[in-house]
């Protein structure tokens, strides 16, 4: 998965890990953004797709919007209060390799893509 643009669509990869002491805050956070208030988030952020992979403690999320020539998408999306808790230290931005091939396995917590269409 590149991180510029595929199939008109810009790609963002964030990697962190849950600081100790948060794991029930984390799992909380990871149902609430399975639900529909967090996908009413993502609708209005622009995004196209979130995923978010939890293995052995690292947190990677993938998250994509449309490519529009125009880096504001992203970076308002990462600046949105409430989609990066404060428990989630960073490390380091993904590169494709990040990325677990095949993407469906049980580390997959969340996996949200807007239907195909007129934007919502």
């Amino acid at each position: 998965m590149p991180s510029e643009s595929s199939a008109g669509e810009d790609t963002r990869i964030w990697i962190g890990r849950v600081a100790g002491g948060h794991e029930a805050d984390h799992a909380r956070f990871v149902e609430w953004l399975n639900g529909p208030e967090a996908e009413s988030v993502f609708r209005r952020r622009r995004l196209t797709e979130y995923l978010l992979i939890d293995r052995a403690g690292t947190i990677t999320v993938i998250f994509k919007a449309p490519h529009t020539g125009d880096p504001r998408i992203m970076i308002d999306f990462l600046r949105y209060p409430g989609l990066w808790p404060d428990y989630w230290q960073f490390e380091r931005a993904g590169r494709a390799e990040d990325v677990p091939d095949p993407l469906h396995t049980e580390a997959v917590k969340v996996h949200w893509r807007r239907a195909s269409g007129p934007a919502a």
